[in-house]
């Protein structure tokens, strides 16, 4: 069973027409609900409740009256809804359980509304704004304690190595006591949001930021003719991917000695090897049945990467040996568990792998994979706004305890480690870059594991100096995670340059247009075009603002666009050569900072943002009355708790 918590100060249904021949009994008189302050627990009864359900009752009203305790909540409204699942019970057995859960929930004291079964309503609610206002649960019907136990109970010790070496190993009952999170600089209060979420799990702030912003910079958006959690992109959303892309393979995986490959987007399940590839969320993922065999569309385990080298000859002399694919992945989450960019079911990794000797040759290959990815958070996330976080094996970290710490002072930002007794899954040890959104979940970005398994596992073999064969062990890694959390990550970390009175921008590399020229007057766009050939000479990319509206209004809209550099063009400016900047990165929510400066000084200055970074053109003409508007919007006025 899936559960869906939401704490609200309104709700109220409409019962309109039948769904589903059996369903419960509806009178007249009783198709509007309302009601006030309620726990609104929205279920979703699956076919595996139907084994074990009054196993599963037990563990779902356990897990409502826990989360009613904290929210001292004594009314509830259980609420039918299929859209948590695609795995359902029978409608009779739903029936059932729903009845036996509404049952157990009054025993125990609640005041309990049921909404009727099996038919199409309409509802409307207000959801209050507080961490444990949005809860989810999975009730397996091992007991709630258990499942939580379970969740976190592969994990006995945590420790936080700090920039310095200094390790502290943590109470989990008393991990807030830790010096380490008296510290003042930003990254320990995003460490101690990563600990909390890790040990006692993530309360969740409400809706994030960047679902918005997504669609206002006309980056992003959702796709309705499309499955749920596949989005659209615009073309400054495609530049943005696109230059992602660029550093992942050139500024990365080139560097670093990948070659590149690329994979197919269907397999079959026939495949015994695509069978144990699929791992534990093999229920995830998409099926189309073709002819006599059923496809998989490619899913986020390497279906394509171990085949491919499976089929290799390789010797000491390729070793390393590594790869680099850029993968379209399919995994369909449960409606209700998508967020935006933050979780969704088609997104594109950035995906590399590196077949070793050794675990000496393998630890050199993760330590340099690892600085690789520190430096690019460093180029794409505002402000530092991302911690790093380790899953290790304790036999590992005790084998290889000084060379993690060496590691940690490297990487230059405190780590989180959990300890586990034993491996339970294919690899030793791995590390996550974890952003932190404006909801206070946290998103992993770029990874790197170590796999001392799938080697002897899948027959991906090496021929020794010695002539002998031996089993290659294999590092997976991924240098975005994936360009959708990576796009999420950029958004929210440059709205949190607001909690500081600062404007949000995107690193002037990612910025899909980095300089806008606004002439006063018509009779001054001839000039404007002029300075922006100069400057996409130099690489830059340059947009003019030559439609017919104030010059305030094209400022307003330029700020609102996140634009770094704003130029306006008049009579002045074409006499004297120089140009008034306003500088967004330096300017505040209040005040704007203006810089005189000549075309060719700005084009040094901007040039200077992003050397060494990839380039591309504009995607979308440069002269605004030339562009389409994607989006429908209005610029709205900064505010330090939201805003433009």
């Amino acid at each position: 069973m899936k559960l869906l918590l939401l704490h609200v100060d309104r709700f109220e249904y409409r019962v309109l027409t039948p769904a589903s021949t059996v369903r419960d009994d509806v009178a007249e008189d009783s198709r509007v609900f309302s009601t006030g302050e309620a726990l609104v627990v929205f279920a979703t009864v699956e076919s595996r409740d139907e084994s074990n359900i009054d196993s599963v009752v037990d563990e779902a009203v356990e897990a409502v009256c826990d989360v009613a305790s904290r929210l001292s909540v004594d009314s509830i409204v259980l609420y039918p809804y299929a859209h948590l699942s695609s795995d359902l019970s029978s409608p009779t057995k739903a029936i059932e359980i729903l009845d036996k859960f509404r049952s157990r929930l009054s025993s125990v004291g609640f005041k309990v509304h049921r909404a009727p079964f099996g038919w199409y309503k309409s509802f409307s609610l207000t959801v209050k704004g507080h961490p444990l206002s949005e809860l989810s649960r999975e009730v397996t019907g091992k007991g709630y304690a258990r499942v939580e136990a379970e969740r976190r109970g592969r994990f006995h010790r945590f420790l936080v190595v700090d920039i310095d070496g200094v390790v502290y190993e943590l109470d989990p009952s008393d991990w807030r006591s830790c010096p380490i999170f008296g510290k003042p600089d930003r990254r320990y209060k995003l460490l101690e949001i990563f600990v909390r979420n890790e040990i006692e799990g993530s309360p969740g702030r409400g809706k994030p930021r960047h679902i918005e912003y997504m669609r206002r910079l006309e980056l992003v958006d959702y796709c309705p003719e499309s499955d749920a959690g596949h989005f659209k992109l615009y073309p400054n959303g495609v530049l943005i991917f696109d230059l992602l892309k660029d550093y992942a393979f050139f500024n990365v995986a080139l560097p670093w000695g990948a070659v590149k490959i690329q994979n197919p987007l269907l397999y079959r399940e026939s495949v015994k090897a695509i069978r144990d590839l699929m791992g534990e969320f093999h229920e995830r993922d998409y099926r189309i049945p073709i002819e006599n065999d059923v496809f998989l569309l490619r899913f986020a385990s390497d279906p394509g990467a171990f085949p491919y080298v499976q089929k290799l000859q390789l010797t000491y002399r390729h070793m390393p040996f590594k790869i680099y694919e850029e993968v379209p992945c399919f995994r369909r989450e449960q409606r209700g568990e998508l967020v935006g960019l933050r979780r969704l079911r088609y997104f594109t990794m950035t995906d590399q792998h590196c077949f070793c000797r050794d675990e000496g040759e393998a630890l050199r290959e993760f330590e340099n994979l690892t600085l690789m990815f520190r430096d690019l958070l460093d180029r794409i996330i505002a402000g530092g706004s991302w911690i790093l976080g380790w899953e290790c094996v304790e036999e590992f970290f005790e084998k290889y305890r000084d060379w993690f710490i060496s590691l940690c002072v490297k990487v230059g930002v405190p780590s989180f480690f959990k300890l586990m007794p034993r491996m339970t899954h294919y690899y030793a040890f791995k590390n996550e870059f974890q952003v932190i959104g404006s909801d206070e979940a946290n998103v992993q970005l770029s990874t790197v594991q170590f796999d001392v398994k799938n080697g002897e596992r899948f027959g991906i073999v090496y021929r020794d100096s010695d002539g002998s064969v031996k089993p290659c062990i294999i590092l997976h890694a991924s240098s975005l995670g994936s360009l959708e959390r990576t796009l999420y990550a950029l958004i929210e970390s440059a709205l949190s340059r607001m909690d500081e009175g600062r404007l949000p921008m995107l690193p002037v590399w990612l910025s899909p247009e980095q300089i806008r020229l606004i002439p006063v007057s018509q009779k001054h766009v001839e000039f404007c075009l002029e300075i922006a050939s100069k400057l996409e000479s130099s690489s830059i990319r340059v947009g003019v603002d030559d439609r017919d509206l104030t010059v305030s209004r094209r400022v307003m809209e330029a700020k609102a666009s996140w634009i770094p550099y704003i130029i306006v063009v008049g009579d002045r400016e074409m006499e004297t050569g120089m140009l008034p900047v306003i500088v967004r990165e330096e300017s505040t929510i209040d005040r704007d900072v203006i810089v005189e400066i000549k075309i060719e000084d700005l084009m040094g200055r901007v040039r200077s943002e992003f050397r060494g970074m990839p380039y591309r053109p504009l995607y979308v003409p440069k002269e605004l009355s030339k562009r389409v508007r994607f989006v429908a919007w209005a610029p709205k006025p900064l505010k330090r708790s939201g805003g433009s």
